[in-house]
């Protein structure tokens, strides 16, 4: 980790920040094996990895680290045991040297602080872990840490006003498992699957939680299925193991998922503490392109239903007229039909068709009234006035009073 502590130039007389950027070789997810990177390492005397000790509650052990110095020079390095926890990714961590020490770290003993390795040489290490009385039973975990002195850094500014040296320093340890004799507690509670779409993939997160008193190694399956009935099978990356106590969050990817998913994703996983199952329902689609589309097809909808209704409408127009017609020819053969109903009827398809009814012929002022009366809207005869010949109309045009010209218009030359 590294970090930065930035100060302003003009109080790099008084003090230069430093940076710790800490080699933690101990707190990896890879197979398991003795610490050593080739110039330091620490590692149980009569085990090949890590220290596996079992105890009752009340009781205590002594136990041997090796640490060997490979280099060519002397070294002096900070001895100190820690708790351990696991990381929301499920790796193996050993704690910070300043954090509170509950457990393992608590309960060791070493005989000193420091301690000092000749050029090329081997250290044997004893310490002794008591397990207090009334120690609830499971399994505890922890570590022995060497941690070798600052390695001073270069100094260099930032942003030209801001003095920065970043100072290493290398801790290397070695696990501890402990587990207090009683009764094993195997439980894994997990929260509710869940799914997240970004892009053209979908990541499900399966929280778990380890509430009983045992290391677990939990390992889990994941069954997708769409609306077509296709099935997908993905694996939730697998932690390395649960302490007591812990909670992380596995996850799987879809990745090129589907751009319209409707269906159910269902979790399975599986640890020393049993069989679990968690399901959910998955439905995503590129809601505002599906809007648009459905508004296109609603309008095309529409857009057909009135050009059926149209023609539908025609159709039942010119089917009126065409009976009308029959109806008037067989009117004509017959000497006891009424010429007001065929009127009437001329009138009411006009209207139905939303079209303008002109009556011809109009001879009295009877006609008229009765032309009237059924809603005729315009129409013409002898009644309303005798032909007249193309002189005769000027003259009458010209007997009809209009609005005068004005006298003060400027007219053109």
């Amino acid at each position: 980790m590294t970090i930065l502590f930035p100060r302003p130039r003009r109080a790099l007389s008084a003090a230069l920040m430093t940076a710790a950027l800490a080699l933690c070789l101990l707190a990896g997810s890879g197979p398991v094996a003795a610490v050593d990177n080739g110039a330091l390492g620490i590692r149980p005397a009569n085990e090949s990895d890590f220290f596996h000790i079992s105890l009752y509650p009340g009781a205590a052990l002594e136990a041997t680290a090796i640490v060997t110095n490979h280099t060519q020079a002397a070294v002096t390095l900070l001895n100190y045991p820690v708790d351990a926890t696991s990381t929301p990714q499920g790796a193996f961590a050993l704690a910070n040297q300043d954090e509170a020490r509950p457990g393992v770290g608590g309960w060791v003993q070493l005989p000193n602080d420091h301690i000092t390795l000749p050029p090329n040489s081997e250290l044997r290490v004893p310490f002794r872990i008591s397990v207090p009385a009334g120690t609830p039973p499971g399994d505890y975990a922890g570590g022995l840490i060497i941690q070798s002195p600052p390695v001073q850094g270069k100094t260099s500014t930032v942003d030209g006003d801001t003095a920065v040296r970043l100072d290493v320093i290398q801790r290397q340890g070695v696990r501890i498992y402990l587990n207090v004799a009683g009764t094993a507690v195997r439980t894994l509670k997990h929260g509710a699957l869940s799914w997240q779409k970004t892009g053209d993939t979908v990541t499900f997160t399966l929280p778990l939680n380890n509430t009983g008193n045992t290391i677990l190694h939990p390992s889990a399956t994941l069954d997708v299925s769409n609306w077509l009935g296709a099935n997908t099978q993905l694996k939730f990356d697998t932690p390395e193991s649960m302490l007591p106590g812990s909670a992380l969050e596995l996850h799987a990817s879809l990745t090129q998922a589907p751009a319209i998913q409707s269906g159910t994703a269902a979790a399975t996983f599986t640890s020393e503490a049993g069989m679990g199952h968690s399901e959910t329902s998955v439905v995503y689609a590129p809601w505002p392109l599906l809007v648009a589309g459905l508004l296109l097809v609603l309008a095309a909808a529409y857009g057909a239903w009135r050009a059926v209704r149209f023609v539908r409408r025609a159709r039942h127009a010119i089917a009126q007229i065409a009976d009308n017609k029959r109806e008037s020819r067989d009117l004509k053969l017959s000497p006891h039909v009424n010429p007001f109903t065929i009127v009437e009827t001329i009138i009411g398809l006009a209207r139905g068709l939303g079209m303008t009814c002109v009556a011809e012929g109009v001879e009295t002022a009877t006609q008229m009234n009765l032309l009237r009366g059924l809603g005729c809207d315009l129409a013409q005869g002898h009644h309303l006035g005798r032909a007249r010949t193309g002189p005769e109309l000027t003259a009458a045009w010209k007997q009809i009073p209009h609005p005068q010209q004005p006298t003060d218009r400027i007219r053109p030359k």
